[in-house]
């Protein structure tokens, strides 16, 4: 079911429903299995070493997670690399070691390979949809789908290729191994079926992948915010699933002057780097000891798939279909030793084992504490779905209504709030905006603006390092500049705080000069204009923008040769093109008039300077020393400067 699910209801249908379907059913397994150990009284946990790295792995990112902020620990619980995912990872490894067997194995694989066949099916019927019918929302009042040109039920068009690329070479396996046996040709017939099925699937979504693109972060920007969280965070990192920061944070200027230096990464290029990042040294010396360990066993059967898996999983971009796949195969591969483990607490004269019952009182403690906060999240998430849809139909009062649902459901979830302090800012302008304001729209206005501000600033309290919740909260304070007095002095130092957090962002330095610029404070505005260049030197709103503080100062010469650089960043068939051209047309006008009349002044200065009568002097002889006013002076070293032993003048 994994590969299939997701859940229409809430807004991140795919991500979060996936990772709640891998918590609850986790939890569900949990008890089914302690109740088979309480009636059957087997006493007994099977592990092997990965189960024990993996959780050496588990509680590293915990520690991570404790002591991060809350925000930050929220959108881990939810996102695909974050401890969300990997405590229901753990769940489902630890269940499949307790009834991991061949047989088991091979009814799992054949279950897979059916939700492959659904997979491959609706991915065919997504491919035959035409282009010009894309995105296909369905039903269209409520759409519970949206499917879009590359979409997939998996959740993404990569994780579909590696489910298909898995199961085909384990089909192939199975093909060879029946073939080296010599079997007749009907029970190797499956076998040959599933590989070519699942092999043209593999190769339709590699087309598909090549024709719409595959959009992912380049490897030296990956290598640099590696880096530079190492420089930062050395031992635990930026955070289980917090890349999306690390990303803002630590992207170099050389990102800007690519295609997508618009758009942010909340994954980086290779899973080992996205590791490194998220989990410091600590994580990365982990996967190294798991890498050489597993290289010990080469020359043992199943070493080739566990091999191609890790590969997947640190060579490619992080995806958490991939994750699943890795874990159910280190719980079934014959690389890794089970062993059991009894479970004995004996108290009491008659010697009755209570560690099952311990065991057991843990277990229900954490499914109800993890169930209790999984069912929140997912309500505040379908809270959040339908204020969006509101959002959409322009009905501000559901909007509004069920953001507020959602943060009372949720309130650490940070965009929650960050968005919800928009919608008031919103409909505080309605209020505020009308031709005559009457006392209670003034009184509903200003109280909309200070909720506006509040939960600006409790989007930042939550993820401090965030720089769109600082840059929410100077676009806040920028709207109340004229309203609310000091507004501009605010609105600076949020732009400068999200600037400290992603400062290789041109756009925001860009707001903040112009926020300058409005307030007539043209050298700084001239500042920022100039720093938004520096980073993105290609930026032609930068280059028009730095014209235009020139211009305002003056500075005719520079404003002409920064509009002329601008030019040649635009279109030449756009409106803004049209509109700059004339611009620079009377820029140079008004530059040509202005050269003339510095020209007809040094003229007439330089006539000026030929009517004046010179003088004319001859060079004077130096004095000579006589005998009678001649002054020793002392040696070098004599001259050295002492302390006075007393004043001399009074």
């Amino acid at each position: 079911m994994f590969p299939l699910f997701f859940l229409p209801v809430i807004y991140n249908s795919f991500g979060l429903g996936k990772i709640s379907f891998l918590m609850i059913s986790g939890f569900l397994g949990l008890l089914i299995w302690l109740i088979d150990v309480l009636v059957s009284k087997k006493e007994v946990i099977k592990w092997n070493k990965f189960l024990i790295w993996f959780l050496v792995l588990l509680a590293w990112m915990v520690i991570s997670f404790v002591i991060a902020d809350p925000g930050v620990r929220m959108k881990s619980m939810i996102g695909q690399f974050g401890l969300g995912s990997f405590l229901g990872l753990f769940i489902w490894l630890f269940l499949w070691l307790q009834i991991s067997d061949r047989e088991e194995s091979k009814k799992q694989f054949l279950w897979l390979s059916a939700s492959g066949i659904v997979v491959a099916v609706l991915s065919l019927i997504a491919f035959m949809i035409p282009t010009t019918k894309l995105p296909l929302l369905w039903p269209k009042s409520n759409p519970v789908l949206s499917i879009s040109e590359g979409w997939s039920i998996t959740g993404s068009l990569l994780g579909e290729i590696i489910l298909f690329l898995f199961l085909g070479i384990e089909w192939l396996k199975r093909l060879l191994n029946k073939l080296k046996d010599k079997a007749d040709i009907n029970k190797y017939l499956m076998e040959a079926v599933g590989v070519i099925f699942f092999g043209l699937i593999l190769f339709l979504d590699i087309y598909k992948m090549t024709k719409i693109g595959w959009i992912f972060l380049d490897g030296r920007t990956a290598w640099v915010i590696a880096v530079e969280s190492l420089k930062n965070n050395p031992i635990f990192g930026v955070g289980p699933g917090n890349f999306y920061n690390a990303f803002q944070n630590f992207k170099p200027n050389s990102f800007n002057l690519t295609k997508l230096w618009a758009s942010v990464f909340d994954s980086s290029s290779m899973g080992i780097l996205n590791l490194w990042t998220e989990l410091g040294l600590g994580g990365l010396l982990l996967v190294v000891v798991g890498i050489i360990n597993l290289l010990k066993k080469i020359k043992e059967k199943g070493f080739g798939t566990v091999l191609i898996m890790v590969l997947i999983i640190l060579f490619l971009p992080v995806n958490l279909l991939s994750l699943f796949l890795m874990v159910w195969v280190m719980a079934f591969s014959k690389l890794f030793l089970i062993k059991e483990a009894k479970m004995k607490l004996m108290v009491g004269e008659k010697g009755v084992n209570i560690m099952p019952y311990i065991l057991g009182l843990i277990i229900l403690g954490g499914i109800g504490f993890g169930g209790y906060w999984e069912t929140r999240i997912l309500i505040a998430d379908g809270y959040w779905r339908k204020a969006l849809m509101a959002a959409s139909q322009n009905d501000g009062t559901n909007t509004y209504n069920f953001e507020i649902k959602a943060i009372g459901m949720n309130p650490n979830m940070a965009d929650y709030r960050a968005v919800y302090s928009q919608t008031c800012l919103s409909l505080a302008r309605n209020f505020l905006d009308k031709e005559e304001v009457s006392d209670s729209d003034k009184e509903s206005g200003t109280t909309l603006v200070q909720q506006s501000v509040r939960e600006a600033k409790a989007a930042v309290t939550l993820d401090q390092n965030n720089p769109d919740y600082w840059s929410n909260l100077a676009s806040i304070y920028k709207s109340l500049i004229g309203v609310v007095e000091g507004a501009d002095g605010w609105a600076v130092q949020a732009y400068q705080q999200t600037i400290s957090f992603n400062p290789s962002n041109p756009l925001i330095k860009l707001d903040l000069g112009g926020l300058y610029y409005g307030v007539g404070d043209f050298k700084l505005a001239e500042m920022l204009f100039e720093q938004s260049i520096i980073n993105k030197n290609d930026y032609a709103n930068g280059w028009y923008n730095w014209a235009y503080a020139a211009k305002q100062q003056n500075q005719l010469q520079n404003a002409v040769s920064r509009l002329t650089q601008a030019l040649t960043l635009v279109p030449a068939d756009s409106t803004d093109y049209e509109k700059a051209m004339e611009e620079l047309d009377t820029w140079k006008k008004e530059l040509e008039e202005l050269n003339k009349k510095q020209a007809e002044a040094q003229k007439t200065e330089d006539t000026n300077k030929t009517d004046q009568v010179e003088v004319l002097t001859t060079p004077q002889p130096l004095p000579t020393a006589t005998e009678e006013n001649q002054i020793v002076l002392p040696t070098e070293s004599e001259m050295a400067p002492v302390a006075p032993e007393e004043e001399i003048i009074p």
